[in-house]
């Protein structure tokens, strides 16, 4: 490798960017691409909080990926997740589905015991009474869908259409369908976050959320909260999310073919009341399923009968945060479901399958579901 060579890698990989002259700095820091990869405009992008080509390079992928203009980097999901606060001011008011992954529940009480921005939560499976909870103090409407365990679909156009109608912004958390099963932006919705954690990372060993917009104002409010906060995310760590995009689409097949073969060899057994799934197609926008399904089991098993039945388990781990090579599975109670409007009734399993031999993955369940008691 040359001289030229190691001064680039040092600029791609270090915080600290090397320009060759006080005019391109200056440039550099009112938003204008002076180094070599660098595109985002409207950055100080002479540091490397966030003007680091690696990173820059990536934020260009995931907008690509989502079919949007300007992305964003986070050190997590939830974090970006928590910059839709950028739309708020005390004594506003959003509104969040029922179903909505745990921690933007706590988010949202967060925001309303310290700032006071309102939260209400909608039914994704009937948006008749979505209408009646938006007021003139709603900045937002946010969308998962699927939603955390059960996998419930919303209808995210016509929510798109009620907010547009009411002049309020829309986002949506696109986790599940990593950019690729679903594009949110390109049904209307203004916002899309990922948690890049999951399947993007592929791995489980790296950390990392995006915002992506296709609106060059609402990219300004949050890249300029963006700012201010201090977030960023190292640029090796840019460069496994890199790497994770070469092999997503081939990743995201393999799981989902693992699942369709698991869930046929569920279904039927007495110890299973429903399966939890995504069907691509039927008007749904799903172009294909990643690794999640969950089961219904027959009624409410206390942690202790689980617990027998999970020490049968050798192909999955019992472990929160799915989308990498290993199969995973966590447990959910009735009671911990208990807000959401279509809660169910018993003890929930939430299965992630992993790239592991499929026949050693369907021993696995089988031996799981034997060793549950009547």
């Amino acid at each position: 490798m040359d001289d030229d060579d190691q001064v680039t890698r040092s600029v791609q990989m270090s915080s600290s960017l090397h320009f060759a002259n006080l005019a391109d700095y200056r440039a550099a820091g009112n938003g204008e691409p002076v180094l070599s990869g660098q595109t985002s405009n409207h950055l100080d992008n002479g540091y490397g909080l966030q003007g680091n080509p690696t990173l820059h390079q990536l934020q260009d992928s995931i907008s690509k990926l989502e079919n949007g203009r300007y992305s964003l980097l986070f050190p997590s999901g939830s974090t970006a997740l928590s910059a839709l606060s950028a739309l708020f001011k005390s004594g506003d008011h959003w509104l969040v589905p029922d179903s909505v992954y745990a921690p933007v529940r706590r988010y949202a009480e967060y925001l309303d015991e310290h700032f006071g921005v309102k939260c209400d939560y909608y039914n994704p499976a009937s948006l008749d009474t979505l209408a009646d909870l938006i007021n003139d103090k709603t900045k937002l409407i946010h969308i998962e869908t699927p939603s955390s365990a059960t996998f419930d679909l919303t209808d995210v156009e016509a929510v798109v259409e009620l907010a547009k109608a009411k002049g309020v912004p829309t986002s949506a958390d696109n986790t599940w369908a990593s950019g690729v099963l679903y594009k949110p932006l390109d049904h209307g919705v203004d916002i899309s976050i990922l948690s890049l954690t999951k399947y993007i990372g592929g791995y489980s060993d790296v950390f990392m959320g995006s915002l992506t917009t296709g609106n060059e104002d609402l990219f300004k409010l949050f890249s300029y909260q963006h700012r201010v906060l201090g977030y960023t995310v190292s640029p090796f760590s840019a460069m496994l999310l890199n790497r994770g995009l070469e092999s997503l689409e081939v990743r995201l097949a393999a799981h989902g073919a693992n699942v369709e073969c698991l869930v046929q060899g569920i279904e039927g057994n007495n110890k299973v009341t429903r399966i939890y799934k995504i069907t691509p197609g039927k008007g749904n926008g799903f172009s294909g399923i990643n690794g999640l399904f969950s089961i219904e089991l027959d009624r409410k098993y206390s942690d202790a009968e689980l617990e027998k039945a999970f020490a049968k388990l050798a192909t999955f781990k019992i472990g929160e945060s799915w989308g990498g090579t290993r199969s995973l599975v966590l447990p959910f109670q009735p009671e911990e479901l208990s807000q959401r409007f279509n809660a169910p009734k018993n003890t929930i399993i939430r299965f992630h399958s992993g790239l592991e031999n499929v026949d050693l993955q369907a021993a696995d369940i089988q031996g799981f579901l034997k060793a549950l008691q009547p």
